[in-house]
C-alpha cells in the first residue's frame, strides 16, 4: 500500500451516488485468497492520518481481527484524525469440515 495509489475522492462510491449524473457503480477488483491472508477494508479516516508502515505493522500482528481494528482506530485517534474512521479486518481461514 502506498500513498501514490490513493483513490481520488471523485471516484468514491458515495460521492458518485450523491453527485448525480454519475454512474454509482463500485470499483471492484477480484483477488485470489489463500488461507492465512488478512484483508483490511477501511475509510480514508485511517489512511489519511496513519502511516502505511504503522498500518502494515498492525495488520502483521498475531492478534485477532478485532484487536487489529481497535489498534488501527486508536492509532487514527492518536494521530488527531479529523475524519470518521471505519475499519474491517478479515482473516482467511480454512472452512470447517
Amino acid at each position: 500500500m502506498t500513498r501514490d495509489h490513493r483513490v481520488e475522492p471523485q471516484s468514491l462510491l458515495l460521492l458518485k451516488a450523491l453527485a448525480g449524473g454519475m454512474d454509482p457503480v463500485p470499483d471492484v477488483r477480484l483477488q485470489e485468497v489463500r488461507e492465512g491472508d488478512r484483508y483490511l477494508l477501511c475509510s480514508d479516516g485511517l489512511t489519511e492520518v496513519v502511516p502505511d508502515a504503522r498500518i502494515r505493522e498492525a495488520l502483521g500482528a498475531s492478534t485477532g481481527p478485532g484487536d487489529v481494528v481497535r489498534a488501527l482506530i486508536t492509532a487514527a485517534d492518536e494521530a488527531g484524525g479529523p475524519d470518521n474512521v471505519s475499519c474491517v479486518v478479515a482473516d482467511v481461514m480454512q472452512a470447517a469440515a
